[in-house]
């Protein structure tokens, strides 16, 4: 059976990112970009950024934009029909496109034209995908990016309500990374107050990113952002739901909504109002007192016949299905009043705004809620998609909800819950239209509680159902890949505690599993990668401007074996557990001797696929190119918890640290001053009780998940105070035989390093230095640290 979830919820959140890494050499010179220029003044400056840079640019015009890009192959549309599109796309003949970007940056657009464009966008990526996949094939990234203008963040913020159908647009592309693996994907949401100009750069910075993950991507020309269900909700306490509120339930007379509304009732007693397309009338007789579906059926053949109809399977499909519709639904009218609830049932197709407003007029001044759970289903691949397909999904979904909610008094409200879907918050194979409907749900939540901040308005991403809508054949698919499914139960009962007062503040929930339906297949690269970094733009970050030695900033190793670790981790999206034979050749000095060089990272994986041999060069202005740092990256591994240095002494002890970077034994600047107290001073083994807050310059970029520079940089620290109490000399750190990384260092908590001497020379040292917790849990154990006398510079030590 497929594994059951019991009590699972998260809220949407925002994770700071890395400033992208600069895959070199991604796309071929000369190669073929097509942007779709929605008249967008980032869409004019990026097409100009691209053909700069010696790109051969395409503008796919769509209806109503003037033609703006000089020098581009112009590709206009008279109309949003697909055999248009088609026609145009195939214009190129047998070039290939190795950029797709698709702008949905457009101002000012009314909710309609942006369900409009957000279809066809949809469109144009079923017609991209097989020419950029055979693209790929040759051996070059192919990417399909695109770029919306709502907050930066993903619409979380609140914003218009009319902006947020273009919230849809990462639902597109993070199931496109699904469905095509091959294929570099992109969404990203740029802050509107940015320029064109940086707004573009931007743009290019995420097509050139070298790693492939995430899908979806926040910049509001600060940070950096991911989407993640594992965000704090606000806490708030809203209104408790009572017997004097009446709810309108869109779809909620059959299926999970229907069910739910029972949960409902049952928890709360609310009035219900339950809208659904099945019409309730008398029950044919022929129909009477059969519940098999078997003789429901053959009773409906025997109908057709004696009427003088032909028993098709698909009409008598349609008269069973009527007869049980109907039935569903007078058991959720009995079950609703069995609950304690007073109910009504109106049949109205809510994609009619009008029907809906004539429905709902006799309710309107005593409607204080709404829940919206219609929604069908059109599963295809994004490639075989139909235009009648998306209209179906989006009208109930979209279309419904603004017919429903057109019909009310939007300040009355005082519940709204709309039932999205994992689907859309992380993408699903086969479900690209389903998603980008359920991803405009989550923006409208949060527009509509920007807009009416008392109400409990929450966006419920739900993961899949043990019932409804999961065929037995899904069923075995989530089994096999060992998705966890939410019973009946547990579903409704987590639907009822979200009208809760507490629960107010969660605007973006995901419910059931918090983990998505499908995902990519990702594989360590099979070739080598270069990677290129602005680092001289470290040299006023406190990283670096507290590591001065002498008078000039130096690049910690520390934070060179960082970017290591972390540039391999992003573009592998494997942890890495271990770096070996790090070498410091030549360290990263600032003093203007490395001004306009480029900084690059070469990663090579070994044969097996295992590990990665690491170079770290810079290249100056006239090609001479040098080696700074090297190192063998490998992921995989156990996570730590499993080796413990024993005997340890207890936090707080010993003597105060801080005269170690006042006397001349370490040059670091008060950022970096992380030993706070020395707690064993033996020759054999130093112990040093260390807390620092963590340095995460250009977001964390020089880290990964195990290891952080600012905190490693205290291992280093450590076996430079023995090499000074114990040997009388200033000294540096040359290199690192091994570094096993078991857990993240406790940021801005305390830790114990312990440094024990392996072998000693007339010029150097090489020591093991070990991080542990207090409970003496190994957490990073560097071998190996190679230490090189600098009797030369403890003047300059001490000078700092």
């Amino acid at each position: 059976l497929a594994a059951i979830v019991h009590d699972q919820r998260g809220h949407a959140g925002l994770v700071e990112l890395p400033l992208p890494d600069r895959l070199v050499d991604a796309y071929p010179q000369g190669a073929t970009a097509l942007v779709v220029d929605d008249g967008s003044e980032v869409a004019e400056a990026t097409a100009a950024r691209l053909a700069a840079a010696g790109w051969q640019v395409r503008a796919l015009r769509l209806p109503g934009v003037p033609q703006r890009f000089a020098g581009a192959t112009d590709l206009p549309l008279t109309g949003w029909g697909a055999t248009e599109l088609s026609t145009r796309l195939e214009e190129s003949g047998d070039e290939k496109v190795h950029l797709a970007v698709v702008f949905a940056a457009a101002d000012g657009l009314p909710w309609a034209e942006g369900v409009r464009r957000l279809a066809h966008t949809l469109l144009v990526a079923k017609h991209l995908v097989a020419p950029l996949t055979s693209a790929a094939r040759a051996g070059h990234r192919a990417a399909f990016v695109t770029v919306t203008r709502l907050d930066g963040s993903f619409g979380l913020s609140g914003v218009a309500e009319d902006a947020a159908p273009a919230g849809g647009v990462g639902g597109l592309v993070k199931t496109l990374a699904v469905e095509a693996p091959e294929l570099f994907c992109r969404a990203v949401d740029l802050a509107p107050g940015l320029g064109a100009a940086e707004a573009a750069e931007l743009v290019l910075q995420e097509a050139q990113d070298a790693a492939p993950a995430p899908v979806q991507v926040g910049r509001d020309g600060g940070r950096r952002v991911a989407l993640t269900p594992a965000g704090d909700a606000p806490a708030a306490t809203g209104a408790a739901l009572t017997a004097d509120d009446l709810l309108v339930v869109t779809g909620g007379g059959r299926g999970i909504t229907a069910r739910c509304a029972v949960a409902l009732a049952r928890a709360h007693r609310p009035g219900l109002l339950l809208l659904g397309r099945t019409a309730l009338g008398e029950e044919p007789t022929w129909a009477h007192g059969l519940t098999d579906a078997a003789a429901l059926k053959a009773a409906a053949v025997a109908h057709l016949k004696a009427s003088g109809e032909k028993p098709t399977p698909k009409r008598v499909e349609q008269l069973y299905g009527a007869v049980v519709g109907e039935r569903e639904v007078r058991r959720t009218l009995a079950d609703v009043r069995a609950a304690g609830s007073e109910v009504e049932y109106l049949a109205v197709d809510i994609t009619d705004a009008s029907a809906t407003a004539a429905a709902l007029a006799p309710y309107r001044e005593r409607i204080t809620g709404l829940v919206h759970g219609a929604g069908v289903l059109a599963d295809q691949l994004i490639a075989a998609k139909k235009a009648a397909e998306i209209e179906r999904v989006f009208s109930v979904k979209l279309g419904g909800l603004r017919s429903v909610v057109a019909a009310l008094e939007a300040g009355r409200l005082r519940h709204v819950v709309l039932f999205s879907s994992v689907a859309g918050f992380f993408g699903n194979r086969g479900q690209s239209d389903y998603a980008m409907a359920n991803e405009v749900l989550n923006a409208w939540a949060a527009s509509f509680k920007g807009r009416h901040p008392e109400a409990h308005v929450s966006s419920l991403n739900w993961g899949a159902w043990d019932s409804g809508m999961v065929s037995p054949q899904i069923k075995a698919v989530f089994e096999e890949r060992g998705i966890a499914l939410i019973p009946e139960d547990t579903g409704t009962r987590l639907f009822a505690e979200q009208f809760d007062p507490e629960r107010s503040g969660d605007v973006v929930t995901v419910l059931g599993p918090t983990t998505p339906l499908s995902v990519r297949e990702d594989a360590a690269p099979a070739a080598p990668a270069v990677l290129e970094r602005d680092l001289h733009a470290l040299a006023a970050d406190p990283l670096v401007a507290d590591h001065v030695i002498g008078d000039a900033p130096v690049l910690p190793a520390a934070a060179a074996l960082g970017w290591a670790a972390g540039a391999v981790e992003r573009l592998t999206g494997r942890t890495v557990a271990r770096v070996r034979d790090f070498t410091v050749h030549k360290g990263v000095v600032f003093d203007g001797g490395l001004e306009g060089a480029r900084f690059r990272l070469a990663v090579d994986p070994t044969p097996d696929g295992a590990e990665a041999d690491v170079r770290i060069v810079s290249e100056g202005a006239d090609g001479t190119v040098r080696p700074h740092y090297a190192a063998r990256v490998q992921w995989g591994g156990a996570a730590g918890g499993t080796v413990r240095v024993s005997g340890l002494p207890a936090l707080g002890g010993g003597r105060d640290a801080r005269g170690l970077y006042e006397d001349g034994t370490l040059f670091h600047g008060p950022s970096l001053r992380g030993l706070r107290r020395v707690l064993e001073s033996a020759e054999a083994r130093l112990v040093v009780e260390c807390e620092l807050a963590e340095h995460r310059p250009q977001g964390g970029a020089l880290a990964s998940g195990r290891y952080a520079p600012g905190t490693a940089d205290l291992l280093l620290q450590a076996a430079l105070v023995w090499m000074r109490r114990h040997r009388d000399t200033a000294s540096l750190p040359m290199g690192v035989a091994d570094g096993e990384l078991f857990e993240a260092l406790p940021d801005g908590e305390p830790f114990l390093v312990v440094a024990e001497p392996v072998s000693v020379n007339g010029t150097g040292a090489t020591l093991t230095v070990t991080a542990c917790a207090a409970d003496g849990r190994v957490l990073a154990r560097f071998s190996g640290v190679s230490l090189v006398s600098t009797p030369q510079l403890a003047a300059k030590f001490a000078g700092r």
